[in-house]
């Protein structure tokens, strides 16, 4: 009796280290930082094409802002195109009076923040396919105080593979986003593995400088986020050897808000299998 009960404690134990991967259960906590952050998805309230014409930025009601081609009496300033950047130039007589006059919103270097502040609000600008749009963040946004952790399958080993890089040279591809437009983005070559006695392969693309892979599978709709998910990978040895670990797999996001502009896995990176590993579908969903 003692003997099956000290067998059921080791495999239990076991199944919870296995489930428990340390590395794994930081970067869970540490996805949830980066969504609840300041520059965070769950913040935004809006995603606004702006151009030279179409500039000033005013304050409809309280809780809404608007971009239009003239001032309006609630006007909070205008963005202003200056060689390769744009800049926010508030409205001198608008108040309380913001600690600058004038401030860059693009570009930005990533996760260094930056932006305009107004009251509750913070905004940026981004660029795709040639066209700006204002960013705009409600910083008092209700998902904040409504988030619930992401549902994470258990750490799987069996995800974790060795695998081999083919470097490819100047060669890109165009990666469509969730708004049709069709973004050439650079990419650095081909993974090779095995999963589940299959080979297998998969376009990794350049993202600042990271290995950067957008994929789908069968699990997609079901248990993960429709259009698929991504995943950063370690740059390879001078061998040609790295690892995938699927296990670190997360939602684009388009899971968390309707204005950001989520690139859709190409067709060359569908896996006919299930990644039962990484971020589930978000519990909204």
């Amino acid at each position: 009796m003692k003997k099956l009960l000290f067998t059921f404690l080791f495999v239990l134990f076991s199944s919870l280290v296995i489930a428990q991967n340390p590395a794994h259960e930081a970067w869970k906590k540490q996805r949830e930082s980066e969504l609840l952050a300041e520059d965070g998805w769950l913040n935004l309230a809006g995603l606004i094409w702006i151009d030279e014409n179409k500039s000033y930025l005013n304050a409809w009601s309280k809780d809404s802002l608007m971009v239009s081609e003239e001032p309006t009496a609630g006007n909070i300033g205008t963005f202003q195109w200056l060689g390769d950047s744009v800049w926010f130039l508030f409205n001198s007589k608008i108040s309380p009076k913001p600690k600058s006059q004038k401030t860059l919103v693009y570009p930005l270097d990533y996760g260094k923040g930056g932006g305009a502040y107004f009251d509750h609000w913070k905004w940026t600008v981004i660029e795709r396919g040639g066209n700006f749009a204002l960013r705009l963040r409600d910083l008092t946004h209700p998902a904040l105080r409504a988030f619930e952790p992401i549902s994470v399958f258990d750490y799987d080993s069996a995800f974790r593979v060795n695998a081999f890089f083919r470097p490819s040279f100047n060669q890109t591809m165009e990666i469509p986003n969730v708004l049709g437009q069709v973004i050439e983005w650079k990419v650095m070559g081909i993974l090779e593995f095995e999963l589940e006695g299959k080979p297998r392969q998969l376009t990794v693309l350049d993202e600042l400088g990271k290995f950067f892979v957008i994929f789908s599978d069968i699990t997609n709709e079901q248990i993960t986020y429709p259009t698929g998910r991504y995943l950063y990978v370690d740059y390879p040895d001078r061998s040609g050897n790295t690892i995938i670990d699927f296990n670190f797999a997360y939602n684009p996001p388009c899971a968390f808000t309707p204005y950001a502009t989520c690139p859709i896995p190409p067709k060359v990176n569908r896996l006919e299998l299930a990644i039962q590993a990484g971020e589930k579908l978000p519990k909204e969903h």
